[in-house]
């Protein structure tokens, strides 16, 4: 983790907490003239005296309300003050923080009472709430660890109060604190909320990046994680008035912006009616268009932090005519696989983790869940850590301009590579099911349908500058649907069902070699599935193609790329010699 920190985290960036602003111009306005409001108001309560007003959009609030901001308020105070904590315990933090998010709620929902979204979109979103436990283990953490404070999106007409039943399903950011603000300390803060918020990844799986705040002592520093790169802003001095303002800006841009700047998916919405996720894939025939698929089980999870974020759905398109229940399940006829791919037309040295999901794309094993009980993606306790990792020197990246061609990048992403497959096999009825077929996919974009964005680094972060940009990868997000369904290895039944699952995956890789020149580069025991056919019988397929390269287009780098399942590379691949990548090495995998 210490390694993640130093290789991964960059402290002071100053736009940090822009990003969290709302991204039209009225909602923008709005935010920044109820900032300034809260932020006067906060400083009477917590001095006793009264502050030059600014304009207020509401009259004053009710006596129940003044009452309750004056508490928060009595309880906040320690906390701005330089000597406050003398006894250096982070647990006083805990609740004198909670008590800070409560109070701007209860001053922004006073503020903007009777302005949630209007005709503008300018207006109150949501409310930013504590959970009522601190220091505790969140629903669905992936072990005992606890954390200090997690923070919740909360409807607008919800009860200004702390949140019962911790989750990191519902969390919006995990709040790491220490008693005091000394360099070491900081390092472990943020060592430890790195460590916790990959299971808000994890959870929830409309989660395209994820905030976090660090606390030491009386400064604060708000965190953005993407893929690859996490972000932390300067020190937010709690103990100076302009240091309040500046928390209370990140709420109040939290509170008033849409769910695409805290990280939600908009094309990944849970259908209430039916009681299950709708996931809108793009339209492989229709360009610009989706087409809706319904799921309610993944059987991959964003299990790390800093990764390609995959995830994969047992889904179907066909919309279920009742809700989803035991009694009515769902039935399943496709794998929709979303990951975040690279723009690596440009890079130079390559030297990334690939994933941190080396389940295969249609694999119904759960990524969390392994045979040998231990908790990885999918091959045990090595792969969790080290799998599919591309080993070299220091990465440069260099980013594509704002409105790049999609094309070259569509031809060497996965489907791209799995459509020439198709078109180039789809004569061999022998190899019918032993490669995943596209039904539909593409790139995706997040807005409305009059102004849609392709979901990509750019848009999470802004326009980095150029250090920034040739320290971060540039990622485009990508959602495909795939049939058939398979199993993972570990539910043969028998040597000779092993024997004919093999002897496919091997006609099949070097048909596809053959014929099409497509190179896997990571062959595993994870990207090997079993499928049985309803007509019966059983057959095997290779999967994920994500590390594939097609070697009749010209070679991209100067020196081979290092690739693939750890435990499974070739000598040659593992030592990074000098000569070109073969067929040899799929077959040493």
């Amino acid at each position: 983790m210490n390694t993640e920190i130093d290789g991964r985290l960059e402290t002071d960036i100053a736009w940090v907490v822009d990003r969290a602003q709302p991204a039209d111009a009225a909602s923008k306005a709005l935010a920044d003239k109820v900032t300034r409001t809260v932020a006067t108001r906060l400083e009477s309560l917590i001095t006793g005296k009264p502050q030059p007003q600014a304009a207020s959009t509401v009259g004053a609030p009710a006596q129940s309300d003044e009452s309750r901001m004056v508490e928060h308020a009595h309880a906040v105070i320690p906390w701005f003050q330089k000597n406050g904590n003398p006894s250096g315990l982070e647990r006083p933090i805990y609740k004198q923080l909670s008590a800070f998010m409560l109070l701007v709620a209860q001053l922004l929902k006073c503020e903007l009472a009777g302005r949630a979204s209007n005709a503008t979109g300018a207006g109150l979103q949501r409310l930013i709430l504590p959970y009522e436990k601190v220091d505790t283990n969140p629903e669905g953490a992936d072990d005992g660890t606890k954390i200090d404070v997690g923070l919740r999106s909360c409807p607008v007409n919800s009860p200004v109060e702390a949140q019962p039943d911790a989750s990191y399903g519902r969390a919006l950011a995990v709040v790491e604190a220490k008693g005091r603000s000394t360099k070491a300390l900081w390092h472990q803060a943020y060592a430890q909320l790195f460590d916790y918020s990959h299971n808000v990844y994890y959870c929830q799986i409309d989660r395209r990046f994820i905030w976090g705040l660090a606390c030491c002592g009386s400064e604060v520093r708000a965190c953005i994680f993407s893929n690859y790169r996490a972000f932390a802003s300067p020190a937010i001095d709690m103990t100076d008035k302009a240091g309040r303002s500046e928390l209370v800006r990140l709420l109040v841009g939290w509170s008033l912006c849409d769910n695409d700047r805290l990280g939600y998916d908009d094309t990944i919405v849970w259908n209430s009616e039916l009681q299950c996720y709708e996931i809108s894939v793009p339209c492989a025939d229709r360009p610009g268009e989706s087409v809706p698929y319904y799921t309610d089980a993944f059987i991959i999870g964003a299990e790390r932090l800093f990764s390609r974020h995959c995830r994969c759905f047992l889904a179907t398109s066909t919309r279920p005519t009742a809700p989803v229940t035991e009694d009515n399940p769902l039935v399943p006829d496709c794998v929709i696989k979303d990951t975040w791919t690279f723009h690596d037309e440009q890079y130079n040295e390559p030297a990334l983790d690939t994933g941190g999901n080396s389940a295969g794309s249609t694999s119904t094993g759960n990524s969390r869940d392994n045979s040998d009980g231990s908790r990885g993606d999918g091959n045990g306790e090595v792969a969790d850590k080290l799998a599919r990792v591309t080993i070299g020197g220091e990465a440069v990246f260099c980013w594509p301009p704002e409105n790049f061609d999609l094309s070259s990048l569509t031809e060497r992403s996965e489907i791209g590579i799995l459509r020439k497959i198709d078109a180039r096999l789809r004569h061999r009825v022998d190899l019918d099911g032993r490669y995943p077929r596209i039904l539909d996919g593409g790139w995706v974009f997040q807005g409305s349908d009059t102004q849609r964005v392709l979901d990509s680094t750019r848009l999470i972060l802004g326009d980095l500058d150029s250090a920034q940009q040739s320290r971060t990868p540039f990622c485009v997000h990508m959602r495909y649907a795939m049939t058939p369904i398979g199993e993972p290895l570990k539910y043969v039944c028998s040597i000779p069902e092993l024997i004919v699952v093999l002897h496919d995956v091997m006609r099949c890789h070097a048909a596809i070699y053959d014929e099409c020149r497509i190179l896997h580069r990571d062959i595993s025991d994870s990207n090997i599935l079993i499928v049985r056919p309803k007509s019966g019988g059983v057959h095997g397929m290779l999967i994920d193609f994500d590390c594939a390269v097609d070697k009749s287009v010209t070679k991209r780098f100067t020196r081979p790329e290092c690739s693939g399942s750890l435990p499974y590379m070739s000598v040659g691949n593992l030592e990074r010699l000098p000569i070109p990548r073969t067929q040899l090495d799929d077959w040493e995998s």
